[in-house]
């Protein structure tokens, strides 16, 4: 085999690589189509602004499952900006609201797609992006007041029951203070 020859077959083995991981890629985002574009910035005074490495967006409970609809796929620095109705995201590719009744949970996480931190190190913010989702963010230096304002703006727990409707369910339940 001449020299020629092989450097023709590498450049179409790499071209063919190349090819299948665009279509690969385009393939994900077709299955991503439930995921709704986020909203962009509004014009809110923020409570805090931290400076912050957003790591990934995935589907909810599903740690490695990257999103790539709507240029959610690229990690990058971002400018995270907490106000009373929401939290903002200023990436290097994206701008991205988060209404704060979009908001399911706010937790810390050790790990997700491709990076590992020390524990408690990432924080997840759980929100409804068409489905549900959990974006992943790394705040550089010290976390606790972003952590703490995101909590703040989580959606509220379900109503607890009061303890008259405790012990009506109790009583059903068993059979007693039933009418005959």
């Amino acid at each position: 085999m001449t020299k020629e020859l092989f450097a023709l077959l590498s450049a179409a083995f790499v071209a063919v690589l190349a090819i299948a991981a665009v279509l690969g890629v385009l393939a994900h985002r077709r299955r991503q189509r439930d995921i709704e574009a986020p909203a962009g910035w509004i014009d809110v005074a923020p409570q805090l602004v931290v400076d912050a490495l957003y790591v990934a967006t995935t589907r909810a409970g599903e740690p490695y499952q990257r999103i790539f609809a709507h240029g959610l796929g690229f990690r990058g620095r971002t400018r995270l900006a907490i106000d009373a109705v929401g939290v903002q995201l200023l990436a290097d590719r994206t701008e991205m609201r988060i209404p704060a009744g979009r908001i399911r949970a706010v937790e810390r996480a050790t790990w997700t797609i491709d990076r590992v931190v020390e524990p408690g190190g990432i924080i997840v913010i759980a929100h409804a992006l068409g489905a549900d989702v959990d974006t992943y963010l790394r705040v550089i230096g010290d976390d606790s007041a972003a952590f703490a304002a995101l909590h703040a703006l989580a959606a509220p727990a379900a109503p607890t029951t009061t303890s008259a409707q405790q012990t009506q369910s109790t009583q059903q339940a068993t059979g007693e203070g039933a009418t005959p």
